[in-house]
Order: C-alpha cells, then structure tokens, then sequence
C-alpha cells in the first residue's frame, strides 16, 4: 500500500489544497514559504507517533474563517499496490472506505475545539469587533482545543485504533540536523540499537550449524572476560579511602558497604564510537568529518534502523509500513554526491528494500535531474496566494508523441535545464549566440533575468515542442490540469526558406526546403515557392495557439536568425560593425528589389551572419564582453523586447 492522497485544509499556509502521491519516490519542490515543509508537517501529524499532536495559533490559515471556531484538518488515503503485504490489508481494515480493488483506507487528523464550546467562543466572538482581537480569542482558545485521528469515514468520528497506527513508522529529517550528536557514539540510542539489532543477526549467521554447546562457549568467553575487567577494576580503587567516611558516620554498623560490579555487552556496545578510516588508513572521530558526509552516514543509519525495525525478529512488535520525510537532502552536499544519493534512492525504493514511501523536499536541480518527471510534484502560488499541487509527469498522454517528448526531456533535463522547473518563468532560445548574448542585453535594456527568476535555457529548435509541453503548450485539454502554469517564452528564428516547384523534369525525391534569405522571397517565383518562417517555427506557433501562458516570439518581418536580426536593428553601431566584418556583395541581394535603407540594413545583417557563422560562440563571446565593459548598447529587435517584457512580468496582459 501506498499513500496516495493527502487533503490539507486551513493548515498554515494551505487553505485547502487536494496533493496525490506516487508509489515510492515523491520529490517536492516549489518556491519559498510555497508548502514544501507544511506538507511534510501534515504528513507527521498523522503518521509520526512520536510528534506532539498539539499546534498553535501559527499552524491556522490566516485566511480561516473565525465567525465560528476554526479547525486544521488533514486526510491522508492509503490505497492498495502490487507490492501489498499479507499485513497491510489487516493494519487499515477498520479504515477502509472503499472494498473494491484497489482498495482505499483514510486517516484523518483534526485539530477542533469541542462541540460545547462552540457556545462561549461564539458569544466573545460577537463582540468582537477587530480582526486582532478575533486572533486572540482563538489563541485564548487553543488551551480547550483537542487532536483526534480518526480511521475510515470521517463522519462516522471512529478513533484509529493506536495499535495499528504503531505499525506505521514515520521518520523525518529535518532540513537543519545536528547529525554528528545523534551517531557519535555507542550512548546514542539509535547508534546503539543498531549495534545491538546487527550484532544478533551477525552472531547467528556465523552460529549457524553449530551446536548449542557451542553457543554456550562463546557466551561464557564474553562472561568470563567481562569478569576479570570487574575484578580489575575494584583491585585498583583504595576502597577503604572511598569508603571512608561510611565508618565514621556509623553508616557500617548497618553493613560494610563495598564494591561490586558486573559488565554486559549493551556496556561495551555504549563504549564504541563511529570513526572515519580514510583512504592512508588514518583514523578521525566522526565530528572532525565533513557534514555532508556526515549526513549521508546518518541518513545510512536510519535506513538501517528501517530494516532492523521491520524484521522478524521483532515479532508483533514490528513495523510494516516504513516511510520516510527528508527535507533539503542537498544540504552540505556535493552537487556529484545529490544527484548519486537520489539515484540510489530512486532504486532501492522501487525494489521496497528499506522504505515503502519516500518524501523529499528540495531546491536542488541536481536532485530533479536525478529522479526523472514522474516523482516530481511541484507546489505553484497563483497571484491570489492559493496553492495548487501540478504534476510535470502526467502533462504526457499515451500518445506515441507525447511519449516521445516525455523521453526526451527526461533525458535531456539535467541541472541546467532542470532550473525551469523552480524559475517563475523561462526564457527558451535555440542558439549559443544567445545563450551568451541576451542576458546581458536584457540587463543593458533594463530587463533583469535573476530578479525575476526567470531560468535561460537553450534548446534546440526541434526540441521546443517537447518543453513546452511541461507548461500546457499542445498537450490533450485532459492534461492541462497538471501542467506548470509559469509564462515562457520561446524566442526562434525565422528561417526562411524556399523549394522548387514541381516541374516534370525534376526530380521529385530531390525537392526539399532549403534556407533562403530573406531578400530571396517571390525574388524567383517562377522556380521557386517561398515562406518566410520555417517548418520548426510553423508547427510551434500551430502547438502553442491555445496556451494562455506560453508564446512563441520570432521576427515577423525580413527576419533570419538571431545574429541577422540583431545586427538589422543595429545595422550603423560602431560596437558590432567595428572593422573586422567584412562587408560583403551577396549575389542574391543584388538580384532582389530592395532598394535604399532597406537594402542597407540586409546587406550588412548577412554579412555579420556570414562572419559569426565562421567565427562559431567567439563573436558572441566579444561582443558581450564589449557590453559588459562599456557604457555602449543595442537595441533589441521588437519580438526580443515583447519575450523578455512576458517573462519579466512587464507585460501583464493576455497571450
């Protein structure tokens, strides 16, 4: 079984908000004070016995009604898998609310004032008249409120039975831990139950086959041992100064106390400490060990626990649905050593070794790039504040297509293209020119990428099809539901293009489109048919027709690709024309019917496209560092302005 639902309602930041989990891995992520740790505090209140059940009145919604006395309730659905155990059924059979497979259980916790209160509290209330004083009534309150978690419908108020609800362990690490505390040594109750669980179970794996005679040696050796280090010890100590001032107070004449002492292995196992051997042999104490790896020893030790406290050995009292809350497990940790921690995770929850649900929360992109789309749900604030769970993995149908694109950005959604699933809105272009160019345009042009989070990525212009998708751009309506709904926008070139037109003694199989300039459109139409956008350009603008928050930008007219554009709006700056860009006679310029300004400003694009073609990032490369260093700018072609104004949110009217 799983969790596979969890409905939060009036719980700090979450008015009301319905979350769905996967089997296994489930990576949360989402900007600041957007939900991340109050949906693992939710997932506590129910599942972690340990936690105090009791919350203040920093835990309300401040959008709680307070007309009457406000409650936090929270339900978790558990539902049936193929990973099932013969026990999991009998664990959530009082809980159950629907039979048919997969079957489906509920927990809810509610944090309520009890109905005979509700008179008195209403009474205050009505004569109240500031907000502020309704705050401090419930605060006033809180003393009379009570915690209940019920099993099955929540209106039948049936209390989950404690016994069932221990068989459901629950263990968070917080995002600031003081891990070396917890592990240094054998005192440490975790460390040492460890010792103590591992130590039986290497004892009978290597007493297997042996005789209970056997056994009983090995005891009596430990025995025998710890007798003589007793008995040494007290031959050491002067009992009689220690002991002194028994006789003198009359103390003895009840007795002569002494000495005396016995030492069991639970001792000897509090004496040991972790240590750190490193690659020489050295040894250093865990505290002189790095955090992040110290942290990777601790969470090593819980997923240890994990597997002691759900073995056999422990008869009734064992644990059969483990789960585990981690927040930020990039702390102290190499970006290498994230993305290799979450990997290994993501295997050995799909083989159940230790943990039957994982919950992390995280703002590392190496973490995402590690687990793939589908354990992703990201937590979104719309402009009112209301928070809405989206699920980048589902925007995919089953479509051959879709698919297709599903595949793709998994692959392709590293560390630095992961960035877009945090930003608030992405910047998509398709050259290095302007990976390396347009950042410091849009700083020069008053258009600031990092105060507005805006993540910059590179594709490629066929690849466009396949990111969008993630925010809604092409995808079934069905699915719209869990797209990202952050503004993007595409900035692609034009590309024109032309293609012979048929004729018999052409060769059919030989027709195909071919760049052109943009001089060349209708230059040649007996020869030729024309279009002044490529078929890359056409089918993205067709995919994001429907798209409310997605938009395709391009030079709409006498475009090409992004130098040629810049350098068209720029056709007389000294800083991009400035000696080392020869100017060329293209033939099919001279043969077109542009006149004047107009075939001015083309000849000298091509011919900066022609040199930066030639030259690859480098042209690139030293015109930027010409930006950056001088007080000179550009201007910026009118779509490159309109895609930077969408998602730097200047723009605030529709698509």
């Amino acid at each position: 079984m799983y969790i596979s639902k969890l409905n939060i309602k009036n719980f700090r930041c979450l008015d009301e908000i319905d979350v769905e989990f996967n089997e296994g891995m489930n990576v949360l992520i989402g900007s600041n004070n957007a939900g991340k740790t109050t949906l693992i505090k939710a997932l506590e209140l129910i599942f972690n016995r340990s936690k105090s059940k009791t919350l203040t009145i920093d835990d309300f919604n401040k959008k709680v009604d307070l007309s009457i006395p406000p409650e936090i309730t929270i339900t978790a659905t558990l539902q049936s898998s193929q990973n099932d155990t013969k026990d999991d059924k009998a664990i959530v059979a009082s809980w159950l609310t629907k039979l048919n497979t997969p079957w489906e259980a509920t927990l809810t916790y509610r944090f309520f004032l009890p109905e005979q209160e509700h008179k008195t509290y209403q009474e205050i209330y009505e004569s109240l008249s500031s907000e502020k004083e309704r705050w401090n009534l419930l605060e006033t309150s809180l003393k009379r409120y009570v915690s209940r978690i019920y099993g099955g419908n929540i209106q039948n108020r049936i209390r989950a039975e404690g016994e069932y609800l221990d068989k459901i362990h629950c263990e968070t690490l917080d995002a600031l831990r003081d891990v070396e505390s917890k592990m240094f040594t054998g005192r440490n109750t975790l460390l040492r139950q460890l010792l103590q669980h591992f130590k039986d179970d290497s004892f009978e794996e290597e007493q297997n086959g042996t005789t209970n005679s056997e056994e009983e040696s090995e005891e009596d050796l430990f025995t025998y041992h710890s007798e003589k280090i007793v008995s040494n010890l007290i031959s050491k100590i002067n009992q009689k100064e220690v002991l002194d001032f028994a006789e003198k107070t009359g103390a003895s004449i009840g007795g002569t106390p002494a000495l005396d002492g016995s030492l069991d292995e639970s001792d000897v196992l509090s004496a040991l400490r972790l240590i750190i051997k490193d690659h020489t042999g050295i040894e250093i104490p865990i505290i002189n060990n790095g955090m992040g790896y110290n942290n990777l020893i601790f969470i090593s030790l819980i997923l240890s626990k994990f597997k002691m406290i759900t073995s056999k050995d422990y008869g009734e009292n064992a644990k059969t649905f483990p789960i585990l809350l981690i927040e930020e497990p990039e702390a102290h940790l190499h970006p290498a050593l994230q993305y290799n921690f979450l990997k290994f995770l993501n295997e050995e929850i799909k083989n159940q070794t230790f943990s039957r649900q994982i919950f992390i929360t995280t703002h590392s992109t190496q973490i995402t790039s590690a687990v793939g789309l589908n354990p992703i749900i990201c937590l979104e604030k719309d402009e009112s504040g209301k928070v809405y769970a989206k699920y980048p993995g589902r925007v995919f149908s089953a479509d051959k297509e879709d698919q297709k694109s599903k595949k793709y950005v998994e692959r392709f959604l590293d560390a630095t293209k992961s960035a877009m699933l945090f930003s608030k809105s992405v910047l998509l272009v398709e050259g290095m020119a302007e990976l390396v160019l347009l950042p410091v345009l849009a700083e020069k042009s008053g258009y600031d990428l990092d105060k507005h989070h805006v993540s910059f990525v590179r594709v490629d212009a066929l690849t466009f099809k396949h990111f969008i998708k993630l925010y809604g751009a092409g995808i079934k309506p069905e699915k719209e539901q869990f797209a990202l709904q952050k503004r993007v926008s595409c900035i692609i070139d034009s590309d024109p293009r032309k293609i012979e037109r048929k004729k018999e003694e052409v060769d059919q199989r030989r027709r195909s489109w071919k760049k052109c300039w943009p001089f060349e459109i209708n230059s040649d139409p007996d020869n030729y048919e024309y279009d002044s956008k490529s078929g890359a350009l056409k089918n993205l603008l067709t995919q994001q027709e429907n798209s409310n928050n997605v938009n395709v930008y391009h030079q709409e007219e006498n475009g090409k690709t992004f130098e040629y554009d810049l350098a068209w709006e720029n056709y007389l700056s000294e800083l991009i024309f400035d000696g080392s860009v020869e100017i060329l006679e293209l033939p099919e310029l001279a043969q077109s019917d542009w006149e004047g300004e107009q075939k001015e400003r083309a000849k000298r694009a091509s011919s900066f496209l022609i040199y930066a073609d030639n030259q690859k990032g480098e042209v690139a490369f030293n015109l930027a560092s010409k930006l950056v260093d001088g007080d000179t700018q550009l201007n910026l072609p009118v779509h490159i302005k309109d895609a930077l104004a969408w998602v730097c949110h200047k723009n605030n009217e529709g698509n």
